[in-house]
């Protein structure tokens, strides 16, 4: 069965202690049918065993309330950075999953991409080569040089539009802007321009709304 936006009575929302962007942009879309669920940050992306573990640990103190809700979102990067890991991640609940990264990777369609991120140079880094092992090819890119939450959640919307616009002159079949902190839901409609643009919210939103939801 396929479950529209607009007919959800509860969204399970997971995101990093760190996040206080994404559940306040994603009720311009579900006002008041989201519960957010905060997790515990911790540095990088690549699980060792004991982390794996604590992720999971951490998580099965709240399951069962995050399975009361008609579909679970997970907002973040950590542990999912794989396809392996995604599929086992999706495993653990009791109801459908939406994994930011697996989403974004669903909604890329083009290969040769222009790739905006809020990051540093180094986690920008990352990002290209998690998109690169995963089959894409960054043709341009732009990194916003910025470090840690709060830097991250005062970027105006301003500069992601003006970043967008330039990589709408490049080369690129498609345009990727990172990260669920960064604010981008209130301005989806004016970042569609010449060329496609996937977004880390974004991408959560669009699934949802076409009932892609049998994963």
């Amino acid at each position: 069965m396929k479950l529209l936006g607009n007919v959800l009575n509860m969204i399970s929302l997971i995101v990093s202690e760190l996040n206080k962007v994404l559940p306040y942009d994603i009720n311009l879309f579900y006002k008041d049918r989201v519960k957010t669920f905060y997790m515990g940050f911790y540095p990088g992306h690549f699980l060792n065993e004991e982390a794996k573990n604590r992720m999971y640990q951490d998580l099965l103190e709240i399951k069962n309330n995050i399975d009361r809700a008609d579909l679970v979102i997970y907002a973040r990067s950590y542990g999912v950075f794989y396809k392996k890991c995604i599929n086992e991640f999706k495993g653990f609940f009791d109801n459908r999953v939406l994994i930011s990264t697996d989403t974004v990777l669903r909604r890329l369609k083009a290969k040769n991409l222009f790739v905006i991120t809020p990051y540093n140079q180094k986690r920008h880094s990352l990002e290209i080569k998690w998109l690169n092992n995963n089959g894409f090819r960054t043709v341009g890119s732009i990194a916003m040089d910025k470090t840690g939450r709060d830097e991250i959640a005062r970027i105006y919307h301003d500069t992601v539009l003006m970043a967008n616009e330039i990589a709408n002159d490049s080369n690129a079949d498609a345009v990727y802007i990172a990260c669920t902190i960064l604010s981008t839901l209130p301005i989806m409609n004016e970042l569609k321009n010449k060329i496609p643009v996937v977004m880390a919210s974004g991408s959560l939103i669009d699934v949802i709304n076409e009932g892609r939801l049998d994963l």
